[in-house]
């Protein structure tokens, strides 16, 4: 058991301390049994494996940018109009009436007197005394304009280095997922080697890639439904409340909902600063914001472990909490990356003559 435990323990830390490695090798193989289908029809009317991996490969690339010039649109757009709406809430607040006897009057009174209690108790004179010495005037806070200076600035040196990275991170999944389709049945033949040289091992090893391809299928039409469904539930709120661009906004709701919870996180904001620009009050936004959390838990949430769970016949705990692993492990990248890397984690114990008690537990 404790050699298990410290095995256990050896393989997390060496998936966090190599995910600069696996993330986009993992990735790339993922995307070379999704298209795989594709790659095999063009092969028989092409008669070249390297170009039908080249188109098919041109195609899913194509596909993505359409999808990201959706959503970069959009976000341009919101970054034009963010001077107005910075505009129009200086407006609300300035004619905000402060209330006499309001709750935030009322703490910062009861901060102030904690604070001058705890000072008389460092220094052993009374509240009173407190009151009556001087205090040297405090340094000048910096203004909210220059907050938002420096905040859009590291804002933009950081997402410099993210999207350079991203970059980085989807040439390297580009090309092994092109190698690994070119390198074709032979390449296959070599990784079943890898498993033993017995019939039964091959076997097992032969029937575990299957299962691992289909199950990558399987999530990939997953993720596109529940997309679909969350698309569609934006668009018909954002044209029901009148706001621009809903159409678009269903694209880019569809886009953020390939990263789990933290994308939708992203849409929520989005949607309830577009809301308060249409509309003008904090009602209204707040209002925006609290279907689309109650969209994204049922149908983000529920629906796509339920759907995962049918389809791999997993139990839906075990998606969530593999959900939450990988995203610790490994990040953006980890969440979506996540559920697959369950499924092939379980068909992987299912083949496996030490680690079949994995796969009973993971069983639905």
């Amino acid at each position: 058991m404790a050699s298990t435990v410290l095995a256990v323990l050896g393989v997390i830390a060496a998936l966090w301390w190599g995910q600069r490695f696996l993330v986009p090798v993992v990735a790339g193989l993922m995307l070379a049994m999704l298209v795989a289908p594709g790659v095999f029809g063009l092969e028989r009317v092409l008669r070249s494996r390297g170009l039908a991996t080249l188109i098919a490969l041109s195609v899913v690339v194509g596909v993505a940018g359409l999808a990201f010039w959706a959503f970069g649109g959009q976000i341009a757009r919101m970054a034009d109009r963010s001077p107005e709406m910075i505009q129009l809430m200086a407006d609300r607040l300035a004619k905000t009436r402060p209330d006499t006897d309001s709750v935030l009057k009322r703490a910062r009174d009861a901060l102030t007197q904690l604070d001058r209690a705890a000072q008389s108790i460092a220094t052993g004179t009374s509240p009173r005394t407190q009151r009556t010495l001087r205090t040297p005037a405090p340094a000048s806070a910096p203004t909210l304009t220059e907050g938002a200076t420096v905040l859009v600035r590291d804002t933009a040196m950081s997402g410099s280095h993210v999207l350079l990275k991203f970059t980085a991170d989807i040439s390297v999944v580009l090309f092994v997922a092109f190698f690994v389709l070119a390198g074709g049945e032979r390449l296959t033949a070599r990784f079943i080697d890898l498993w033993g040289h017995s019939a039964r091992g091959r076997c097992r090893a032969e029937r575990a890639l299957r299962e691992t391809a289909r199950q990558v299928r399987l999530y990939a039409g997953t993720l596109l439904v529940t997309n679909t469904v969350i698309g569609l539930g934006v668009w018909l709120a954002f044209w029901g409340a009148g706001l621009p661009d809903a159409a678009m906004w269903g694209v880019t709701a569809a886009v953020l909902h390939v990263v789990p919870y933290l994308g939708m996180a992203v849409l929520v904001l989005f949607g309830a600063a577009e809301t308060f620009l249409a509309h003008g009050t904090f009602t209204a936004a707040f209002a925006m914001a609290g279907f689309l959390v109650l969209l994204s838990t049922l149908v983000g949430t529920a629906m796509t472990a339920w759907l995962q769970s049918r389809a791999a016949k997993m139990n839906p705990a075990a998606v969530f909490v593999g959900l939450v692993f990988w995203g610790a492990l490994w990040g953006v990248w980890g969440l979506f990356l996540g559920p697959a890397l369950i499924v092939v984690i379980k068909v992987i114990a299912q083949n496996s003559r030490t680690a079949h008690r994995v796969a009973r537990l993971m069983q639905g």
